[in-house]
Formats: C-alpha cells, sequence, structure tokens
C-alpha cells in the first residue's frame, strides 16, 4: 500500500510539476492550481509528436524500474494522473508551490495520506518542451515504508522522437 502512495505521488508531482502556462488566454474556467502555474510562466505542455521517455528511480525497491515508453501526444496539455493524489480523500496537501526559477520550473509539495505518510515532494523541470526536458523529483517520506524508500529521486528524461504515427497504428 505504501508503494502505491508513493509512485502515485511522485507521479502527480510530475503532473503538477510540468503543468499549465496560460500566457494572454483568458483564465476563465481555470483551476486555482492552473492559474497560479500560468502566472509562473510554465509550459502548457510538451509539443505534439511522438516521445520516448525514460525514468531512473533511487530508492525503489528491485523490480520497481519504470520501462522506457513511447506515447503520442496530440495535445499540448497535461493531464493529471489517475489513482491516489493531492486531492483526493485519502492525501491531503497542506502545501503546493509552483515557480519559475531561471530555465527551470521547480514544485514544492508536502502532503500526508490518510495512512500517516507524510511524503515532501520537491521537483524541478528543465528543457524546452519543443524537442527534450529532464524532469528530476526528490521525495522524502516520513515513515517510510522501507528504510531505502526514506528518500526516492526519480529523473525522467523525455525525447520528442518526430510526428505521431497514422491513425490505427500500435503507438499510444
Amino acid at each position: 500500500m505504501r508503494i502505491n502512495t508513493l509512485v502515485s505521488g511522485l507521479a502527480m508531482s510530475l503532473a503538477l510539476a510540468a503543468c499549465g502556462q496560460g500566457g494572454d488566454k483568458a483564465d476563465a474556467g481555470k483551476s486555482p492550481e492552473a492559474k497560479a502555474r500560468a502566472e509562473a510562466g510554465m509550459a502548457e505542455g510538451p509539443t505534439p509528436g511522438l516521445w520516448r521517455v525514460t525514468t531512473r528511480m533511487s530508492g525503489m525497491p528491485a523490480g520497481m524500474e519504470a520501462p522506457t515508453v513511447e506515447t503520442c501526444i496530440r495535445e499540448a496539455k497535461f493531464e493529471p494522473p489517475q489513482g491516489a493524489a493531492p486531492g483526493s480523500p485519502r492525501v491531503s496537501c497542506e502545501q503546493q508551490s509552483f515557480r519559475r526559477e531561471g530555465d527551470a520550473m521547480v514544485g514544492h509539495m508536502v502532503c500526508t495520506t490518510a495512512e500517516g505518510v507524510r511524503t515532501v515532494t520537491d521537483t524541478r523541470v528543465t528543457g524546452d518542451f519543443a524537442r527534450n526536458y529532464t524532469m528530476e523529483v526528490k521525495s522524502t517520506m516520513t515513515p517510510a515504508p522501507t528504510p531505502s524508500m526514506a528518500e526516492v529521486t526519480m529523473v525522467m528524461n523525455a525525447e520528442r522522437l518526430g510526428d505521431c504515427p497514422a491513425a490505427g497504428s500500435t503507438a499510444q
């Protein structure tokens, strides 16, 4: 259960750290979080096309490595992951901040699960979202599910490979 909580927390930090720039667009209908990200000058999302994403994680048990994934992005927007995440009944977050720091987008989040696991997550995203970007997520859990998971670092590299395959192909 705690491993699922960690993975959900990391996935949410990925989505939140790399979300939405609104620019001059009207903010009508946007959540307060989306408005804050837009004010911080964060990218709307990666350029549409076929992307390869590789992920390395330290502190995770053997067998929990993430496979390299190729995915077709059809719209330049980020979507929150499914499952337990900040805002769900089982997770409460007392701190969430997003800001631009030089050429990076930086996020900080402190959340606690219903089981009492407190997770502090710091995220840093660099790159241009047109060709490639790197996201580093550092999470500290108290109490940790295992000693090696007290501090987990995930580094995700995304590289645009080209246009999406034609409709009906196997790429997602």
